[in-house]
């Protein structure tokens, strides 16, 4: 692999686990804003997760959905995947 490539991949690494970090913190921020202090393992879940496309989803369940749909979301995808 050429040193431009490597460079571009590791700046594209590092943007999407920025963005990923980010969507796990304003989903934290939201369902706590709404329902109070997020319980620690959802917590720990949220913030292990670094599928873009599921934090999206849980950051729109916390902002428009119930705690009970946001919780039952985050533990089937906790259970069964490798973040």
């Amino acid at each position: 692999m050429a040193t431009k490539e490597f460079v571009e991949q590791f700046i594209e690494q590092g943007h999407a686990e920025g963005m990923a970090q980010a969507m796990a913190e304003a989903t934290i921020e939201l369902y706590e804003e709404r329902f109070g202090l997020m319980p620690p393992a959802l917590r720990s879940a949220v913030e292990a997760t670094h599928d873009l496309k599921m934090l999206q989803t849980w950051l729109l369940v916390a902002g428009a959905g119930t705690r009970e749909v946001l919780h039952d979301s985050v533990s089937a995808s906790s259970s069964g995947r490798a973040s």
